[in-house]
């Protein structure tokens, strides 16, 4: 049996956007995507090994300082990162990546960095949604990376997520979740960094003073 590799890495679509411009990016600057204070990473790799391998890698950057890509959204910054890697049909299936954003204003800024990877004979496949948002209130980051790969004794599935905040005031919430099933790993975490120059209010003071206004009955 004559064993063939596939093998990708990188990223196909990175996009930077000023004050009135936006621009494709060249091969040699996708390693990271700033506009003003909005940054945004992401590098990919896949490999398969077998009679007839299938990898594939999509990767996604995207940075915008001064003008909001949403209309009528009043972000100051914004940066997204999205990656992907797939490997599988094969005897040995890996993939790896790793991505960050990070946004920066008078709220003291926010940053994530994840990296994942997923090793198995059949199938690996890992992703990461990484977003970071700045308002005159606060900077923002947020995002979920999931990992999964099967099959067999080796198989493994691995996540790590770092969450940085610099302002006075400051919260970050992570999530992750795991189920290794018969030779099957998967992993996901999400997580989310806050970043303020003014007190951040509590979930739970924040629903008791929105919630509507009760009346006990009167028997």
């Amino acid at each position: 049996m004559v064993l063939l590799i596939a093998m990708f890495v990188g990223c196909q679509t990175t996009t930077v956007r000023g004050p009135g411009r936006a621009r494709t990016l060249t091969r040699f600057e996708m390693d990271a995507v700033t506009a003003g204070s909005a940054i945004a990473i992401n590098v990919a790799a896949a490999r398969a090994i077998g009679s007839a391998p299938q990898a594939g890698v999509l990767g996604i950057a995207s940075a915008d300082s001064g003008s909001s890509p949403v209309s009528g959204a009043p972000f100051l910054n914004f940066a997204n990162s999205q990656a992907m890697a797939s490997a599988g049909n094969g005897e040995i299936a890996e993939t790896g990546l790793s991505g960050s954003v990070s946004v920066d204003s008078a709220n003291g800024g926010a940053s994530i960095e994840a990296k994942a990877a997923g090793t198995g004979t059949s199938h690996a496949q890992i992703t990461a949604q990484l977003y970071g948002i700045s308002t005159n209130r606060g900077d923002v980051v947020f995002g979920s990376v999931t990992a999964a790969a099967c099959c067999g004794s080796s198989t493994t599935a691995q996540i790590k997520a770092d969450g940085e905040a610099g302002g006075p005031y400051t919260r970050q919430l992570q999530a992750a979740s795991v189920s290794d099933i018969s030779g099957q790993a998967q992993r996901r975490v999400d997580i989310a960094v806050v970043s303020s120059a003014l007190p951040i209010l509590d979930p739970a003071q924040a629903l008791v003073t929105g919630g509507a206004a009760r009346t006990s009955p009167k028997y």
